[in-house]
């Protein structure tokens, strides 16, 4: 009888050791998740309207979005220069692998959309190209990318954002969703001095509908914003509404999606 108990203490005793260390080990890892969760917390960087304010304005990079659609309508053009102007390697204005393009690519806003190498035709603005000139020669044999100095030769079309104000900046700290509207203007009036602005870009790129011409002062200003600041609320539910959502992968942002709300 004493015996089996005994027994029976022994292994009590040395299932007991075996629950405590198990639990032991699963608290362990627990806390080894939880330093990994906090780390990952404290490096990721929390983005701000000034830094989307600068992301969606970016004349050679994402302003291109706004006579788009949709992310499927930017060009195979448009999402190679938006690469080569993100570099910014001593060869640039030289000779480059298209290697050094990989790179930026694998890190960029546009990672997720497809790119294919080819020359890159000269432009001007935002939205005009030349597409008899090249800009970027590309050598499919030795994969490089080389300048040819013909960039911004034809003409200059400005078309660009005269205000933009954010609607809604919505995030759960990895999924960015965010609402803009603008005004547009551009300085193909009747004299080199002319300013118009308009309630689209497509207006503002043929120069059709014009929301008001304001003359450039001796000083070189045009009032714009005074005029802005008078009659914004007047025209603001005209304009177009533009959403954008962004995904934070491996510390860098990525553009997941975009429509515009035309009225």
């Amino acid at each position: 009888m004493r015996r089996h108990m005994r027994r029976h203490i022994i292994i009590i005793i040395f299932c007991s050791i075996l629950l405590i260390l198990a639990g032991y080990g699963l608290f362990t890892e627990v806390l080894k998740e939880k330093k990994t969760i906090n780390k990952d917390f404290l490096v990721r960087k929390e983005y701000t309207k000034e830094d989307f304010d600068k992301i969606v304005s970016d004349r050679l990079g994402l302003a291109v979005l706004l006579n788009k659609k949709s992310l499927n309508e930017m060009t195979n053009q448009e999402r190679l220069r938006m690469l080569i102007h993100l570099y910014d390697g001593d060869d640039k204005y030289e000779t480059f692998s298209q290697a050094k393009l990989d790179v930026i690519h694998s890190g960029s806003i546009i990672k997720n959309l497809d790119i294919t190498y080819e020359d890159l035709k000269d432009y001007y603005g935002t939205f005009t190209w030349n597409n008899s000139l090249v800009g970027y020669k590309y050598d499919s044999n030795k994969k490089t990318f080389t300048y040819t100095g013909n960039l911004g030769h034809g003409g200059y079309t400005n078309a660009n954002i005269a205000h933009s104000e954010m609607l809604s900046l919505d995030t759960d700290g990895i999924i960015y969703a965010i609402k803009y509207r603008y005004v547009f203007y551009n300085t193909m009036g009747d004299g080199p001095s002319d300013v118009k602005l308009y309630l689209n870009i497509d207006d503002a790129l043929n120069g059709k509908n014009e929301l008001t011409h304001l003359k450039v002062l001796k000083d070189n200003s045009t009032h714009m914003d005074e005029y802005l600041d008078k009659h914004y609320d007047e025209i603001k539910d005209k304009l177009p509404i533009y959403s954008y959502v962004f995904k934070v992968e491996n510390n860098h942002l990525v553009i997941t999606d975009f429509l515009v709300d035309s009225k």
